[in-house]
């Protein structure tokens, strides 16, 4: 079994430069661990993993994508209105933001070790994996014709129900469908779901029931 080998601290330091000066080729910006972008609708939010064992590199890239409107209108039903005036990073590294549709992961690996690493072959190869997660990105994006698509291929295609039923109340909010998100946020209460945001005590699908009735006049 290949062990995991540590990396050092000026190595991570120019690991993550790598990642940088190849996110900026895409015209991506970057946040701690988010390289991100917002294109036409839809935020589109890369991670990227560096690691070592014995005799090699490996590396992967995680990607997410969701409606760019999503997050402020969960902020304005959880009262943190004011989140959407702050810079753009906030909706990929916020504690406080939407989970969007996780795309496949891009992985890579090559015979390199650690010592004697090349670190221009290193940024090529960050380039070229981040580069095919993006184009699958936008394919994606650009394969919907509204948000009802994206909401519809993430609940048959996502990885995981954790933040879709969120998703899916948010949207009929959007479209001022507030009976129907009323009625899918009681039926998880009901059911002893009230999400995972908790703001003044208050859980996330129990705002969603009091911003409803009130736009509904109940």
């Amino acid at each position: 079994m290949a062990k995991r080998i540590l990396v050092s601290k000026e190595l991570k330091k120019e690991l993550k430069k790598v990642q940088r000066n190849a996110a900026k080729k895409l015209q991506l910006k970057y946040r701690d661990w988010a390289y991100f972008k917002k294109v036409g609708n839809y935020f589109i939010i890369h991670r990227i993993g560096i690691g070592f064992q014995t005799g090699s590199f490996a590396m992967n890239v995680k990607t997410q994508v969701k409606p760019y409107i999503i997050d402020d209108i969960f902020w304005e039903v959880f009262d943190m209105a004011s989140n959407s005036q702050e810079p753009m990073s906030i909706r990929a590294v916020g504690a406080f933001t939407v989970e969007g549709l996780s795309l496949p992961d891009k992985v890579a690996k090559e015979d390199w070790k650690m010592e004697d690493l090349d670190l221009e072959k290193v940024e090529s190869k960050v380039f070229e994996v981040l580069s095919e997660a993006y184009e699958e990105a936008l394919k994606i994006i650009t394969s919907f014709s509204d948000f009802e698509d994206f909401y519809a291929y993430t609940v048959e295609n996502g990885p995981s129900l954790v933040g879709y039923d969120l998703i899916g109340m948010l949207l009929r909010i959007h479209r001022e469908q507030y009976a129907e998100a009323l009625q899918m946020a009681e039926g998880l209460i009901a059911k002893g779901k009230h999400g995972k945001f908790q703001n003044k005590s208050k859980w996330i699908n129990e705002y969603i029931v009091d911003y409803c009735k009130e736009r509904l006049g109940q």
